[in-house]
Protein backbone atom coordinates (compact mmCIF):
# COMPACT_ATOMS: atom_id res chain seq x y z
CA UNK A 1 0.00 0.00 0.00
CA UNK A 2 2.64 2.53 0.93
CA UNK A 3 4.59 1.54 -2.41
CA UNK A 4 1.38 1.99 -4.30
CA UNK A 5 0.85 5.76 -2.51
CA UNK A 6 4.18 6.79 -3.11
CA UNK A 7 4.26 5.40 -7.27
CA UNK A 8 0.23 7.12 -7.38
CA UNK A 9 2.03 10.65 -6.52
CA UNK A 10 5.29 9.84 -8.51
CA UNK A 11 2.61 9.39 -11.72
CA UNK A 12 1.04 12.54 -10.87
CA UNK A 13 4.07 14.61 -10.72
CA UNK A 14 5.50 13.57 -13.90
CA UNK A 15 2.24 13.69 -15.73
CA UNK A 16 1.72 17.60 -14.70
CA UNK A 17 5.67 17.58 -15.56
CA UNK A 18 4.96 15.95 -18.75
CA UNK A 19 1.96 17.99 -19.66
CA UNK A 20 3.61 21.37 -18.85
CA UNK A 21 6.76 20.93 -20.80
CA UNK A 22 4.69 19.82 -24.12
CA UNK A 23 2.60 22.60 -23.77
CA UNK A 24 5.69 25.05 -23.98
CA UNK A 25 7.78 22.46 -26.31
CA UNK A 26 5.02 21.96 -28.78
CA UNK A 27 4.61 25.73 -29.53
CA UNK A 28 7.31 26.01 -31.34
CA UNK A 29 7.86 25.07 -35.56
CA UNK A 30 11.26 24.41 -36.47
CA UNK A 31 11.23 26.31 -39.55
CA UNK A 32 9.86 29.43 -37.38
CA UNK A 33 12.12 32.10 -35.98
CA UNK A 34 11.58 34.38 -33.25
CA UNK A 35 13.13 38.10 -33.29
CA UNK A 36 13.58 40.21 -30.00
CA UNK A 37 15.18 43.16 -28.34
CA UNK A 38 18.63 41.93 -27.41
CA UNK A 39 18.97 40.93 -24.08
CA UNK A 40 15.51 40.08 -23.40
CA UNK A 41 14.66 36.72 -22.23
CA UNK A 42 11.19 36.46 -23.54
CA UNK A 43 8.74 38.35 -26.18
CA UNK A 44 6.65 39.85 -23.00
CA UNK A 45 9.56 42.23 -21.98
CA UNK A 46 10.91 42.65 -25.75
CA UNK A 47 10.35 45.90 -27.88
CA UNK A 48 11.02 45.71 -31.76
CA UNK A 49 10.64 49.00 -33.74
CA UNK A 50 8.50 49.17 -36.92
CA UNK A 51 11.93 49.99 -38.74
CA UNK A 52 13.59 46.87 -37.30
CA UNK A 53 10.67 44.76 -38.73
CA UNK A 54 10.62 46.55 -42.44
CA UNK A 55 14.42 46.10 -42.35
CA UNK A 56 14.24 42.36 -41.71
CA UNK A 57 10.88 40.98 -43.57
CA UNK A 58 12.51 40.77 -46.94
CA UNK A 59 15.55 38.85 -46.09
CA UNK A 60 16.35 36.23 -48.48
CA UNK A 61 15.78 33.14 -46.36
CA UNK A 62 11.95 34.37 -45.37
CA UNK A 63 9.56 32.24 -47.42
CA UNK A 64 6.64 34.27 -49.12
CA UNK A 65 3.49 33.46 -49.74
CA UNK A 66 1.59 32.88 -53.22
CA UNK A 67 1.59 36.79 -54.28
CA UNK A 68 4.94 36.98 -53.36
CA UNK A 69 4.53 38.77 -49.56
CA UNK A 70 6.78 37.55 -47.09
CA UNK A 71 5.50 35.43 -43.87
CA UNK A 72 6.97 37.71 -40.93
CA UNK A 73 4.20 38.36 -38.38
CA UNK A 74 4.91 41.81 -36.23
CA UNK A 75 3.43 40.71 -32.72
CA UNK A 76 2.53 42.22 -29.63
CA UNK A 77 1.68 40.25 -26.60
CA UNK A 78 1.22 42.24 -23.25
CA UNK A 79 -0.01 40.91 -19.31
CA UNK A 80 -3.62 41.00 -18.73
CA UNK A 81 -5.52 40.20 -16.01
CA UNK A 82 -8.43 37.61 -16.63
CA UNK A 83 -11.20 37.06 -13.96
CA UNK A 84 -11.40 33.47 -13.03
CA UNK A 85 -15.02 31.76 -12.85
CA UNK A 86 -14.12 30.45 -9.36
CA UNK A 87 -12.88 33.83 -8.56
CA UNK A 88 -9.21 35.52 -8.11
CA UNK A 89 -7.43 36.85 -11.08
CA UNK A 90 -4.79 35.73 -13.56
CA UNK A 91 -2.49 37.03 -16.04
CA UNK A 92 -2.98 36.23 -19.25
CA UNK A 93 -1.04 36.88 -22.60
CA UNK A 94 -3.20 38.94 -25.24
CA UNK A 95 -1.36 38.99 -28.58
CA UNK A 96 -2.14 41.67 -31.22
CA UNK A 97 -1.43 39.98 -35.07
CA UNK A 98 -2.43 40.74 -38.32
CA UNK A 99 -3.92 38.11 -40.65
CA UNK A 100 -0.29 36.85 -41.98
CA UNK A 101 0.07 35.30 -38.03
CA UNK A 102 -1.95 32.59 -39.19
CA UNK A 103 0.10 31.29 -42.09
CA UNK A 104 3.34 31.96 -39.58
CA UNK A 105 1.58 29.70 -36.56
CA UNK A 106 0.39 26.98 -38.80
CA UNK A 107 -0.93 25.03 -35.67
CA UNK A 108 -3.14 28.16 -34.76
CA UNK A 109 -6.87 27.07 -36.47
CA UNK A 110 -10.76 28.60 -35.68
CA UNK A 111 -12.25 25.96 -34.77
CA UNK A 112 -15.85 27.52 -33.56
CA UNK A 113 -16.79 31.29 -34.95
CA UNK A 114 -14.88 33.34 -36.70
CA UNK A 115 -11.41 35.14 -37.01
CA UNK A 116 -11.67 38.68 -35.30
CA UNK A 117 -12.00 42.13 -37.74
CA UNK A 118 -9.83 45.48 -37.23
CA UNK A 119 -10.48 48.36 -35.73
CA UNK A 120 -13.64 46.87 -34.23
CA UNK A 121 -12.48 45.49 -30.83
CA UNK A 122 -12.67 41.59 -31.47
CA UNK A 123 -11.05 38.68 -30.36
CA UNK A 124 -10.50 35.03 -30.76
CA UNK A 125 -9.53 32.91 -27.73
CA UNK A 126 -7.67 29.59 -26.90
CA UNK A 127 -9.50 26.72 -25.84
CA UNK A 128 -8.06 26.34 -22.59
CA UNK A 129 -9.31 29.61 -21.83
CA UNK A 130 -13.02 29.20 -22.02
CA UNK A 131 -15.15 28.16 -19.18
CA UNK A 132 -11.98 28.79 -17.03
CA UNK A 133 -11.77 32.58 -17.21
CA UNK A 134 -15.19 35.30 -17.54
CA UNK A 135 -16.40 36.28 -20.32
CA UNK A 136 -14.16 33.74 -22.50
CA UNK A 137 -17.26 32.20 -24.39
CA UNK A 138 -18.27 32.55 -27.59
CA UNK A 139 -20.02 35.56 -28.10
CA UNK A 140 -19.37 37.07 -24.49
CA UNK A 141 -17.65 40.47 -23.96
CA UNK A 142 -14.62 40.82 -22.01
CA UNK A 143 -13.04 43.56 -20.64
CA UNK A 144 -9.43 43.77 -20.11
CA UNK A 145 -7.22 47.16 -21.34
CA UNK A 146 -9.25 50.06 -21.48
CA UNK A 147 -11.75 48.81 -23.51
CA UNK A 148 -14.37 45.55 -24.30
CA UNK A 149 -13.95 43.34 -26.48
CA UNK A 150 -16.00 40.76 -27.85
CA UNK A 151 -14.82 37.02 -28.56
CA UNK A 152 -15.79 35.71 -31.76
CA UNK A 153 -14.30 32.78 -31.96
CA UNK A 154 -12.32 29.93 -30.41
CA UNK A 155 -9.25 28.76 -31.80
CA UNK A 156 -6.78 25.67 -31.03
CA UNK A 157 -2.92 25.00 -31.50
CA UNK A 158 -2.50 21.36 -31.00
CA UNK A 159 -2.42 21.55 -27.09
CA UNK A 160 0.44 24.52 -26.82
CA UNK A 161 0.41 27.35 -24.87
CA UNK A 162 -1.27 29.46 -27.60
CA UNK A 163 -4.38 28.03 -26.76
CA UNK A 164 -3.92 29.55 -23.31
CA UNK A 165 -4.25 33.49 -25.22
CA UNK A 166 -6.08 35.70 -26.33
CA UNK A 167 -5.38 37.31 -30.17
CA UNK A 168 -6.47 40.86 -31.26
CA UNK A 169 -6.00 43.00 -34.15
CA UNK A 170 -2.34 44.22 -34.04
CA UNK A 171 -3.22 48.10 -33.99
CA UNK A 172 -6.17 47.85 -32.23
CA UNK A 173 -3.87 46.36 -29.32
CA UNK A 174 -1.09 48.81 -29.89
CA UNK A 175 -3.68 51.69 -29.74
CA UNK A 176 -5.19 49.86 -26.43
CA UNK A 177 -2.17 49.70 -24.47
CA UNK A 178 -0.41 52.73 -26.06
CA UNK A 179 2.16 51.24 -27.94
CA UNK A 180 2.57 53.37 -30.91
CA UNK A 181 3.98 51.12 -33.57
CA UNK A 182 6.45 49.15 -31.49
CA UNK A 183 5.96 45.10 -31.16
CA UNK A 184 6.79 42.66 -28.82
CA UNK A 185 8.57 40.31 -31.59
CA UNK A 186 8.77 39.41 -34.57
CA UNK A 187 8.19 35.47 -36.20
CA UNK A 188 9.06 34.25 -39.59
CA UNK A 189 9.42 31.54 -41.41
CA UNK A 190 12.00 30.43 -42.80
CA UNK A 191 12.46 29.07 -46.57
CA UNK A 192 12.82 25.09 -46.89
CA UNK A 193 16.44 24.47 -46.03
CA UNK A 194 17.29 27.85 -45.32
CA UNK A 195 20.60 28.45 -43.65
CA UNK A 196 18.88 29.36 -39.81
CA UNK A 197 22.23 29.82 -38.26
CA UNK A 198 22.91 32.50 -41.29
CA UNK A 199 19.63 34.52 -41.10
CA UNK A 200 19.98 34.32 -37.11
CA UNK A 201 23.75 35.71 -37.87
CA UNK A 202 22.32 38.73 -40.15
CA UNK A 203 19.72 39.66 -37.96
CA UNK A 204 21.91 40.03 -35.08
CA UNK A 205 24.57 41.75 -37.06
CA UNK A 206 23.16 44.23 -39.38
CA UNK A 207 22.17 47.37 -37.47
CA UNK A 208 19.37 47.92 -38.89
CA UNK A 209 17.93 44.94 -37.30
CA UNK A 210 19.64 44.55 -34.36
CA UNK A 211 17.55 41.56 -32.63
CA UNK A 212 18.55 37.98 -31.13
CA UNK A 213 17.10 35.51 -32.85
CA UNK A 214 16.17 32.26 -32.37
CA UNK A 215 14.30 29.50 -33.85
CA UNK A 216 10.98 28.63 -32.10
CA UNK A 217 12.42 25.45 -30.73
CA UNK A 218 15.15 27.16 -28.84
CA UNK A 219 13.24 29.74 -27.66
CA UNK A 220 10.57 27.78 -25.70
CA UNK A 221 13.06 24.98 -24.77
CA UNK A 222 14.25 28.49 -22.66
CA UNK A 223 10.77 28.68 -21.48
CA UNK A 224 10.47 25.09 -20.05
CA UNK A 225 12.46 25.95 -17.21
CA UNK A 226 9.13 25.78 -14.66
CA UNK A 227 8.88 22.43 -16.06
CA UNK A 228 12.46 20.88 -15.65
CA UNK A 229 11.88 22.86 -11.90
CA UNK A 230 9.05 21.02 -11.45
CA UNK A 231 10.38 17.36 -12.26
CA UNK A 232 13.00 18.01 -10.08
CA UNK A 233 11.09 18.83 -6.74
CA UNK A 234 8.61 16.00 -8.06
CA UNK A 235 11.78 13.53 -7.80
CA UNK A 236 12.67 14.91 -4.27
CA UNK A 237 9.17 14.70 -3.04
CA UNK A 238 8.90 10.75 -4.20
CA UNK A 239 12.51 10.01 -2.72
CA UNK A 240 11.31 11.62 0.76
CA UNK A 241 8.09 9.64 0.54
CA UNK A 242 10.45 6.52 -0.85
CA UNK A 243 12.58 6.04 1.92
CA UNK A 244 9.51 5.45 4.42
CA UNK A 245 7.91 3.26 1.52
CA UNK A 246 10.90 1.03 1.83
CA UNK A 247 10.90 1.21 5.35
CA UNK A 248 7.15 -0.53 5.48
CA UNK A 249 8.82 -3.07 3.08
CA UNK A 250 11.12 -4.02 5.11
CA UNK A 251 8.44 -4.69 8.29
CA UNK A 252 6.78 -6.51 6.10
CA UNK A 253 9.56 -8.76 4.80
CA UNK A 254 11.18 -9.06 8.47
CA UNK A 255 7.61 -10.49 8.76
CA UNK A 256 7.64 -12.70 6.31
CA UNK A 257 11.55 -14.29 6.90
CA UNK A 258 9.94 -14.55 10.93
CA UNK A 259 6.97 -16.41 10.31
CA UNK A 260 9.26 -18.99 8.00
CA UNK A 261 11.41 -20.21 9.86
CA UNK A 262 10.67 -23.38 9.20
CA UNK A 263 10.38 -23.49 5.62
CA UNK A 264 14.45 -21.62 5.59
CA UNK A 265 15.26 -24.75 7.78
CA UNK A 266 13.82 -27.16 5.52
CA UNK A 267 14.96 -25.34 2.75
CA UNK A 268 18.72 -25.45 4.05
CA UNK A 269 18.12 -28.83 5.28
CA UNK A 270 17.29 -30.01 1.93
CA UNK A 271 20.54 -28.45 0.65
CA UNK A 272 18.92 -25.01 -1.45
CA UNK A 273 23.01 -22.55 -0.61
CA UNK A 274 21.91 -19.22 1.52
CA UNK A 275 22.70 -16.88 -2.04
CA UNK A 276 18.92 -19.52 -3.10
CA UNK A 277 17.21 -18.51 0.08
CA UNK A 278 18.26 -14.86 0.21
CA UNK A 279 17.79 -14.36 -3.47
CA UNK A 280 13.95 -16.06 -3.03
CA UNK A 281 13.15 -13.53 -0.73
CA UNK A 282 14.57 -10.61 -2.77
CA UNK A 283 12.31 -12.22 -5.71
CA UNK A 284 9.43 -12.31 -3.52
CA UNK A 285 9.92 -8.21 -1.90
CA UNK A 286 10.13 -7.24 -5.99
CA UNK A 287 7.59 -9.32 -7.34
CA UNK A 288 5.14 -7.49 -4.16
CA UNK A 289 6.46 -4.19 -4.92
CA UNK A 290 6.35 -4.57 -8.71
CA UNK A 291 2.59 -5.29 -8.52
CA UNK A 292 1.89 -2.25 -6.03
CA UNK A 293 3.50 -0.14 -8.71
CA UNK A 294 1.26 -1.08 -10.84
CA UNK A 295 -2.02 -0.34 -8.57
CA UNK A 296 -0.60 3.10 -8.03
CA UNK A 297 0.15 3.91 -12.03
CA UNK A 298 -3.92 2.58 -12.13
CA UNK A 299 -4.44 4.80 -9.26
CA UNK A 300 -3.36 7.45 -10.75
CA UNK A 301 -4.44 7.10 -14.35
CA UNK A 302 -7.57 9.01 -14.16
CA UNK A 303 -5.97 12.24 -14.06
CA UNK A 304 -4.63 11.81 -17.77
CA UNK A 305 -5.95 14.41 -19.91
CA UNK A 306 -7.02 16.36 -17.08
CA UNK A 307 -7.01 20.40 -17.14
CA UNK A 308 -4.94 22.44 -15.27
CA UNK A 309 -3.00 25.19 -15.05
CA UNK A 310 0.24 27.15 -13.80
CA UNK A 311 1.91 30.48 -13.79
CA UNK A 312 5.45 30.40 -15.87
CA UNK A 313 7.70 31.65 -13.86
CA UNK A 314 9.59 33.07 -17.14
CA UNK A 315 6.63 35.27 -18.61
CA UNK A 316 4.73 35.93 -14.97
CA UNK A 317 1.76 34.85 -17.02
CA UNK A 318 -0.55 31.70 -16.87
CA UNK A 319 -0.90 28.84 -18.91
CA UNK A 320 -3.38 25.98 -19.16
CA UNK A 321 -2.45 22.57 -20.44
CA UNK A 322 -3.19 18.98 -19.72
CA UNK A 323 -2.22 15.91 -17.39
CA UNK A 324 -0.45 13.30 -19.77
CA UNK A 325 0.18 9.94 -18.20
CA UNK A 326 2.64 8.66 -20.51
CA UNK A 327 4.31 4.97 -21.60
CA UNK A 328 7.48 6.48 -20.29
CA UNK A 329 6.18 7.97 -17.23
CA UNK A 330 4.49 4.20 -16.27
CA UNK A 331 7.93 2.02 -16.95
CA UNK A 332 9.83 4.84 -15.19
CA UNK A 333 7.24 4.11 -11.96
CA UNK A 334 7.20 0.58 -12.39
CA UNK A 335 11.45 0.55 -12.11
CA UNK A 336 11.02 3.47 -9.35
CA UNK A 337 8.78 0.69 -7.32
CA UNK A 338 11.22 -2.33 -8.15
CA UNK A 339 14.28 -0.01 -7.18
CA UNK A 340 11.95 0.04 -3.15
CA UNK A 341 11.13 -3.35 -3.95
CA UNK A 342 14.68 -4.63 -3.75
CA UNK A 343 16.11 -2.63 -1.40
CA UNK A 344 12.91 -3.08 1.50
CA UNK A 345 13.89 -6.55 0.73
CA UNK A 346 17.79 -6.91 0.94
CA UNK A 347 18.20 -7.10 4.75
CA UNK A 348 15.33 -9.55 5.61
CA UNK A 349 16.61 -11.47 2.97
CA UNK A 350 20.39 -11.30 4.19
CA UNK A 351 19.10 -12.38 7.45
CA UNK A 352 17.34 -15.20 6.35
CA UNK A 353 20.54 -16.09 4.55
CA UNK A 354 22.52 -16.30 7.70
CA UNK A 355 20.10 -18.04 9.44
CA UNK A 356 21.79 -21.45 10.48
CA UNK A 357 19.99 -24.73 9.59
CA UNK A 358 20.21 -25.86 13.17
CA UNK A 359 19.03 -22.76 14.93
CA UNK A 360 15.86 -22.55 12.40
CA UNK A 361 15.04 -26.23 12.98
CA UNK A 362 15.27 -25.62 16.05
CA UNK A 363 12.81 -22.50 16.02
CA UNK A 364 10.56 -24.48 14.20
Amino acid sequence: GGIALVVAVFVIVMALVAGLRRAITISGSPDNVVLVRKGATTETVSGVGKDQFDALKFLSAIRRDEDGNPLASPELAIQEFFDRTGGGRDNIVVRGVLPVALKVHEKVHVVEGRMFKPSVKEVIVGKQLVGRYQGCELGSTIKFGRNKWKVVGIFEADGSTFESEAWSDLHDLQGDARRGDTFSAARVKAVPGADLGALKKRAQDDPRINLDASTEPEYYAAQSLVANQMRALGVVVAVVMAIGAIFGAMNTMYAAVAGRTAEIGTLRALGFNPGSVMGSFVIESLLLAVSAGIVGVIIALPINGLSTSMGNSMTFSTMAFSFRVTPAIALEALLFAAVMGVLGGLLPARQAMRMRVVDALRRA
